[in-house]
C-alpha cells in the first residue's frame, strides 16, 4: 500500500477499486474455465488441455518466475517487524519467516490451514480497527476526485499503482488451483472468485483512504503503514495492529501461497515433465521437493538485495503472460470441449465471451508493459534467458513425455 501511496497519492482508494475491476475483467477466463472444467492445477491444466502439453509446461515455467513475489511477503513482514524491534536485520527476519512458512507447509496442509485460520481472524479484526479508528481522522478535503489528488505523479504512475494492486486484489483467481478438491466446484469456485474480489476491493479501498488521507503524503509515500497506525491508535492497539494486521497479513499470504503454489508442478511431474520425485508427498500431504523449489525462488530476491518495488513489478508483469495464455485456452474451450462449456454454470453467449476475452487480453498486455516499464536491462535479459532455457528444456523433454503418454 505504501508503494502505491507514493505512486498515486490520494488516488490510492480509487486505485484499489480500479485494480479490482481490472482483476474481474481479466479473470473472465479463469471464471469460465473453472466453472466448465474444474480441476487441480488451475492454469496448467487448462493450458495443457486446450492449447497443448508443451504450452502447458511453458506456462508453468513462467508461473515459477512470477513467484518471485513470495519474496515481497517475507520482506514486507521484515519491514513491519523492524517497526517493533528497531535495528532488526530485515534480510535475516525475511529469511526466518520464509523458512517458518515453508516448514509449516512441510508438516502438512491441515496444519497450514489451522495456522492460517487463526491468523486470518486476527488480521480481519486489526484491519477493521484500522478503518474504524482512521476514517474519522482523514482530511477529506484531500480526497476530492481531482486530477491533482488522484494522479499527482501522472497517469503512468497511477496505472502502475493499479497494476501493482491488481495482485493485491487478485488472490481469488488462485482458487482455481485447488478446484478439484472443492464440492460442487463448477458453481462454488467461480462465484467465490467474483464475490471475494468485490469484498476485498471495498475493504482495501477504506484502508487506502486512511493510509493516504490522515498524514501528509510526503510522510507516508513509499512507507509502510506504521506511521499512520501510530497516529490513529493508542499504544496497545498500535502493537495489535502491527502484529495482527500487518505481520499476519503478510504471513497469511506467504503461508497461503505456499499451500497451493505447488499444484501445477505436481501435475506436470505426474505427466513426465519433471522427475517423479517432484510429485511425491510426505505423510502430511506436502510435496517436499517442490516446496523447497519455491523456497529457493523466494530466497534468491531476498538474499540478492532486490527492492520490493522491483520484485513486485517483475512478478505482476510476468503474471500477465500467464493470464494471456489462460485467455487463449478459454477462447478454445467452446470449440474443443463444447459439452463441458454447455454445462458450465458461468456460461456466456459466445459473442459476449469473445468480447470480454479480447478486452482481457488488451488489459493484460497494457498491465504487462506498465509493470515492466521501469525494469533494468539486467532484469529483461534475465527474463529472456530464463524463457529461452525453458523453451530448450521443453523441446528436449517433449519426446520423453510423448512416449510416456503413448504407453499410458
Amino acid at each position: 500500500t505504501g508503494i502505491v501511496v507514493g505512486l498515486t497519492g490520494h488516488g490510492t482508494p480509487l486505485a484499489f477499486i480500479c485494480a479490482a475491476l481490472l482483476v474481474i475483467c481479466t479473470m473472465t477466463s479463469a471464471v469460465v474455465l473453472s466453472s466448465a472444467v474444474p480441476s487441480n492445477g488451475g492454469g496448467y491444466s487448462y493450458v495443457k488441455r486446450l492449447i497443448g502439453p508443451r504450452a502447458g509446461f511453458m506456462y508453468l515455467g513462467m508461473f515459477v518466475l512470477s513467484q518471485v513475489l513470495i519474496a515481497t511477503f517475507a520482506l514486507g513482514f521484515a519491514q513491519y517487524f523492524a517497526a517493533l524491534v528497531p535495528n532488526a536485520n530485515e534480510k535475516l527476519v525475511a529469511m526466518i519467516i520464509l523458512t517458518l512458512a515453508t516448514l509449516v507447509n512441510l508438516i502438512g496442509i491441515k496444519t497450514a490451514a489451522s495456522v492460517q485460520n487463526i491468523m486470518v481472524f486476527c488480521l480481519l479484526a486489526a484491519l477493521a480497527l484500522f478503518a474504524i479508528f482512521g476514517l474519522p481522522q482523514v482530511d477529506w478535503s484531500n480526497m476530492a476526485l481531482t486530477a491533482e489528488n488522484i494522479m499527482p505523479n501522472g497517469v503512468m504512475n497511477f496505472l502502475q499503482g493499479v497494476a501493482l494492486l491488481s495482485f493485491a486484489t487478485g488472490g481469488a483467481k488462485f482458487l482455481a488451483e485447488t478446484a478439484g478438491e472443492v464440492k460442487n466446484a463448477g458453481k462454488t469456485v467461480p462465484r467465490a472468485m467474483i464475490l471475494s474480489t468485490i469484498i476485498v476491493a471495498v475493504f482495501y479501498a477504506l484502508l487506502g483512504v486512511v493510509a493516504s488521507g490522515v498524514l501528509p503524503l510526503d510522510q507516508v509515500a513509499f512507507q509502510n503503514l506504521t506511521l499512520v497506525a501510530q497516529t490513529i491508535f493508542p499504544a496497545w492497539l498500535y502493537y495489535f495492529f502491527i502484529i495482527g494486521g500487518a505481520l499476519f497479513a503478510l504471513a497469511t499470504t506467504l503461508n497461503g501461497t505456499l499451500s497451493w503454489v505447488t499444484r501445477g508442478l505436481q501435475l506436470s511431474a505426474s505427466d513426465g515433465w519433471l522427475p517423479e520425485i517432484c510429485a511425491k508427498e510426505n505423510k502430511g500431504g506436502a510435496p517436499v521437493v517442490l516446496l523447497l523449489v519455491f523456497y529457493v525462488v523466494g530466497a534468491i530476491p531476498i538474499l540478492s538485495g532486490m527492492d520490493t518495488t522491483t520484485i513486485s513489478n517483475m512478478g505482476v508483469g510476468v503474471n500477465q503472460v500467464l493470464l494471456i495464455m489462460e485467455v487463449i485456452a478459454c477462447w478454445r474451450l467452446p470449440k474443443l470441449m463444447p459439452e463441458a462449456y454447455e454445462k458450465a454454470t458461468m456460461k456466456l453467449k459466445l459473442p459476449v465471451l469473445y468480447v470480454l476475452l479480447v478486452l482481457s487480453i488488451a488489459l493484460n498486455v497494457a498491465t504487462f508493459f506498465v509493470s515492466l516499464s521501469d525494469m533494468t536491462t539486467a532484469v529483461w535479459v534475465g527474463i529472456a534467458i530464463f524463457v529461452v532455457l525453458m523453451a530448450i528444456y521443453t523441446q528436449l523433454r517433449w519426446k520423453y513425455v510423448k512416449n510416456l503418454q503413448v504407453k499410458a
